[in-house]
């Protein structure tokens, strides 16, 4: 049985939410699954997604980026009609196909484009995180409900017919309803993996609220963020170089989090928002491993702050 020697402050989440939803209920609603890529001593980070609106247009992202590859690539395929019986035990866009193998523990992701190809397995080292097992839920503006959990991932890459292996660790998210994104003013949706732990963090800005979810999982046992401090370093572009954080949990445990990214990109989303990525070389506690940390801003603050950035460290 997965994950039997795990404890945990969460309760069960139930296996079927692993799979596609039917959201024809809930109007303007999507659905989409992540799954990123950090390999920082390659010099290369990916970021792979999938989305489906209620009305049956999926679509495709695939990024490559670093100084491994040399330049940002992304294929990109969008407003693409799938039947409704097209489930996550078999989702096929485009070049994409995404396979449910073990729900809530195991996946294979692949994909075939003009430039990139990519074969992808997934096989999670802790039971899931849904922001729901949160006493307030998920943000009714950002999903019915989201998840988030991190795994060894093992594959290939293609770019331009140069070969990279990887057997690594990672991090994926999967999340379904309302996504309206220019609501946030601004978040910062965080992930550090080693070989042993685990933490992530989506701390979100909207109506004058701070909304913050999250979980620490270490020495086998799995319990939710109650607080993080964090202390990050821009550059001039406003795009984050370092994150350093603190982060309480339900057991009553610190962690300490550093981040130093190895890569940048800007991820286009929707046209009140910028994405700013930063794949990181991350540290918990000491021990290393790799990590992912994604800050949201609104369009027409961040161009405005980057005239000021003097005053951002």
């Amino acid at each position: 049985m997965a994950f039997e020697n795990i404890t945990s402050d969460l309760p069960p989440f139930a296996i079927e939410h692993d799979n596609r939803h039917d959201l024809s209920a809930y109007p303007n609603s999507r659905e989409a699954a992540a799954y990123m890529l950090s390999l920082p001593e390659q010099g290369i980070a990916g970021l792979m997604y999938t989305w489906v609106t209620w009305e049956g247009k999926a679509s495709v992202a695939t990024c490559i980026f670093g100084d491994g590859i040399g330049e940002k690539i992304e294929e990109r395929f969008e407003e693409i009609s799938v039947p409704k019986t097209m489930d996550f035990y078999d989702w096929q866009v485009k070049g994409l196909h995404m396979k449910i193998l073990e729900p809530l523990v195991s996946a294979e992701f692949s994909f075939k484009g003009k430039r990139i190809e990519l074969d992808y397995h997934f096989e999670a080292m802790h039971p899931i995180y849904p922001f729901s097992s949160h006493k307030n839920g998920c943000p009714p503006y950002y999903a019915i409900d989201r998840t988030e959990q991190h795994g060894k991932i093992k594959g290939t890459l293609k770019v331009d017919g140069r070969n990279f292996e990887f057997d690594t660790i990672g991090q994926r998210d999967h999340a379904w309803g309302p996504r309206v994104w220019g609501l946030n003013q601004h978040y910062k949706w965080f992930h550090a993996t080693t070989s042993e732990s685990a933490v992530h963090f989506f701390e979100m800005q909207s109506f004058g609220r701070v909304h913050l979810r999250g979980f620490v999982f270490k020495d086998n046992h799995m319990a939710e963020i109650v607080s993080v401090d964090h202390e990050y370093t821009f550059d001039d572009e406003m795009h984050h170089k370092t994150i350093d954080v603190v982060a309480k949990d339900s057991a009553g445990r610190t962690t300490l989090i550093n981040c130093t990214r190895f890569a940048t990109y800007q991820y286009m989303a929707d046209p009140l928002i910028t994405l700013n990525e930063s794949p990181t070389v991350v540290e918990i506690d000491g021990k290393k491993g790799a990590g992912w940390c994604e800050f949201c801003w609104n369009k027409e603050y961040l161009e405005f702050a980057k005239q000021h950035i003097q005053y951002a460290n």
